[in-house]
């Protein structure tokens, strides 16, 4: 991810909307067109009404290069934003421009609201969202039936206060490639960065230092997806220093259908599944790694109740500071192939793997070196842990 360089400053005062002036802002035509953005919060305000009034095409707003377009209060009408609601298929390219809200404003609002059932379809590329509050999805909201891409997105220090730090994505298709969410976070609710109800996939992506909480019922330190029906999927990304006040340091899912593949969940925190909780059926594959993830009651690096398999993954170097189960608590289905569970430290036994009431099946799968023990005591006994 590149670094952001010095950006030039505009800075939108509170004004109607109906009364905003528009600097530089070439005249839009009726159809599809590619428009260049001038450096003012009133000219991408412009752009995305002109956009969304040809709702039936696709148009491309390229923002002034390295830009900041800071904002101090939300748009007037719905959507607790300070951009038009997205109800056309628009594409901003960033251009290393940065989309802000002003630190003096007390005002809260997020950045993008594609309402539901909408012709909303928004892709962000190379841009900044920070410092955005809304009540759920501090920088994006998605509605029923609307669709998000970020590719090369930073997405950092936005709030919400009742989930999706940085996005909400309630019954939407969400893309996420290349992207990073630094310092996101939720005073309550789930999803630190990312909140998901809807269709989900991450790719090639980086989260760091998100959080849910203060309240202690808060899930997914970087990513909550809450929804059975819909997949969730994450791939070859990074999620290391998040942390939830309740399960899920890195990841809480009850997806039926949630793959996690090539990707390092590592030196995350929570009180119940310091890196994962799964509560729907997860497979865990190729060169994933689970590492140094801390919970205070159980499942250090994977709290699993749901339906749980692996290949070739490493669990390693978790640990539980009150209770058991730091490599992985098993109360669900737990099949772990051609996997390793080492190197893991609880403060009471079983430290390895601890089954209880669940069923576990090891193929080619090695669990040793756990301190105090490997998998006894478990209920049932693990068949194929020595001890």
């Amino acid at each position: 991810m590149r670094p952001l360089r010095r950006p030039r400053q505009a800075t939108l005062l509170a004004a109607p909307a109906f009364a905003l002036t528009v600097a530089g802002l070439a005249a839009a035509p009726a159809h599809a067109a590619t428009t260049s953005v001038a450096c003012s919060p009133a000219a991408l305000i412009q752009a995305i009404a002109t956009a969304n009034s040809t709702p039936t095409t696709s148009d491309t707003l390229n923002l002034a290069r390295d830009c900041t377009y800071t904002y101090t209060e939300q748009i007037a009408g719905p959507g607790q934003a300070a951009l038009p609601q997205i109800t056309s298929p628009i594409t901003i390219n960033g251009r290393n421009a940065t989309i802000t809200r002003d630190e003096n404003t007390d005002n809260e609002f997020r950045f993008f609201t594609l309402p539901p059932t909408s012709r909303g379809n928004l892709t962000l590329r190379d841009v900044a969202l920070t410092n955005g509050g809304g009540t759920q999805g501090g920088a994006v909201q998605l509605g029923f039936g609307t669709v998000v891409s970020l590719t090369n997105a930073r997405l950092t220090g936005n709030g919400a206060g009742n989930g999706g730090g940085a996005v909400n994505n309630s019954n939407g298709t969400l893309r996420v490639e290349r992207s990073y969410f630094k310092g996101n976070s939720t005073e309550a609710g789930h999803g630190g960065a990312i909140l998901s109800s809807g269709s989900t996939r991450v790719d090639l992506s980086v989260f760091i230092n998100n959080s849910t909480g203060p309240v202690s019922g808060g899930n997914g330190g970087a990513i909550a997806h809450s929804s059975v029906p819909a997949p969730f999927t994450l791939t070859s990304s990074i999620l290391t220093g998040n942390e939830a006040k309740g399960l899920g340091g890195a990841v809480h899912t009850s997806s039926s259908s949630a793959t996690i593949s090539d990707s390092q969940i590592r030196s995350n925190d929570a009180r119940t599944g310091g890196g994962i909780a799964n509560f729907g059926t997860l497979t865990l594959n190729m060169l994933t790694t689970i590492r140094g993830n801390t919970a205070s009651f159980s499942g250090g690096g994977i709290y699993n109740f749901g339906t749980l398999n692996t290949r070739n993954v490493s669990i390693d170097r978790n640990s539980v500071t009150q209770g058991t189960g730091a490599g992985i608590h098993n109360q669900g289905d737990l099949t772990l192939n051609d996997s390793r569970v080492t190197g893991n430290n609880a403060a009471y036994g079983p430290a390895g793997l601890h089954n209880e009431g669940g069923t576990v099946t090891l193929n080619h799968t090695t669990i040793s070196d756990n301190n105090p023990t490997d998998c006894v005591p478990s209920n049932p006994a693990v068949t194929g842990c020595a001890q």
